[in-house]
């Protein structure tokens, strides 16, 4: 299978074998010039994998892509991060020029496809994954099968709304969404808010990164510390909320900031343990993703064979 995630800096495309090895893989920032640009970049990288794959045959391309998708048609009804990406069909000039089928899904989705199929989620049927970086998405898997919603949105979980307050009753209690308090802006804003009230620190106060805050709070820095303490508490607070209401076997955290397990997870996993509905916060497994940014190219491969073998209604070989 030829798999792409397109992303709004940075596309991959790869060739991907059955036991989910990425052979081959060309990796470009990703055009800026519309769809039309967009459309003619991943031709090229198509083609130069299948150039590149010689005598082995290739069945179908799977695509993941940040954008809202159509019902059926896989047109892209917005791409927020994609410019000019509004009511555009982007399967249809792929598959003509290709002469292969193509299936499309909400990133989110194919990340969670990828970890479900090769990564932290084998062996589970119920599996949510959290991506947290710039921002907060993910998809789930219920019941052994991919959910998308209405909308092909499900998993959107940046958009809760969360209590800024620790104190539920207080007059200035003040709310946010999930992303905005605990995905990589956010955290660098608290910490620079914390620096601009005058508190110690050895972070600088300009051009400052969560890299930057992780590393100080690994050597004790006290107010990268607390900015870590309550990222863990506010990324536990969304993760108990999707336990009580899901109640999945596993819940996966990936992204930049997933990345930080050795200082979030532990103290993630006892807040759910605190918040969540006590059977499902006790029955949860919550780890990193094993995949990391392979999680959305291997859930387009995986994406692409599913959409063939219901297509076809055979299994399709790689």
């Amino acid at each position: 299978m030829l798999a792409v995630d397109i992303g709004g800096t940075k596309t991959v495309a790869a060739r991907v074998t059955g036991e989910g090895e990425v052979v081959s893989r060309r990796r470009e920032p990703t055009a800026t010039g519309g769809p039309a640009s967009v459309i003619d970049q991943l031709t090229r990288m198509l083609r130069d994998l299948m150039d590149d794959a010689a005598h082995q045959a290739i069945v179908a391309i799977g695509i993941g892509i940040p954008a809202v998708l159509e019902h059926g048609s896989d047109r892209v009804i917005w791409g927020p991060n994609l410019p000019g990406f509004q009511d555009v069909r982007l399967r249809e000039p792929l598959e003509a020029m290709l002469q292969l089928p193509v299936f499309i899904e909400y990133d989110g989705h194919t990340a969670v496809l990828g970890e479900w199929w090769r990564g932290a989620g084998r062996g589970f049927q119920n599996v949510v994954f959290v991506i947290i970086g710039t921002g907060i998405g993910g998809g789930m898997i219920l019941d052994g099968r991919l959910y998308r919603g209405v909308s092909r949105l499900a998993g959107a979980a940046g958009w809760f709304t969360l209590s800024t307050e620790s104190d539920p009753g207080g007059p200035a209690r003040q709310y946010g969404h999930w992303e905005a308090l605990a995905a990589g802006p956010g955290i660098v804003r608290r910490a620079v808010n914390a620096l601009q009230s005058g508190r110690p620190s050895i972070l600088p106060s300009q051009e400052l990164t969560t890299e930057q805050v992780f590393d100080a709070a690994r050597i004790g820095d006290p107010l990268a510390c607390a900015i870590v303490a309550e990222t863990a508490h506010i990324i536990g607070i969304g993760v108990a909320n999707i336990v009580s209401l899901v109640n999945p076997d596993l819940v996966i955290l990936g992204g930049g900031i997933g990345k930080q397990a050795d200082l979030l997870l532990e103290p993630v996993r006892q807040v759910v343990r605190d918040q969540a509905q006590p059977i499902s916060g006790r029955a949860v497994r919550i780890e990193v993703s094993q995949l990391g940014e392979d999680a959305g190219l291997l859930g387009a491969a995986y994406a692409a064979w599913r959409g063939c073998w219901s297509s076809r209604g055979s299994l399709c070989k790689f």
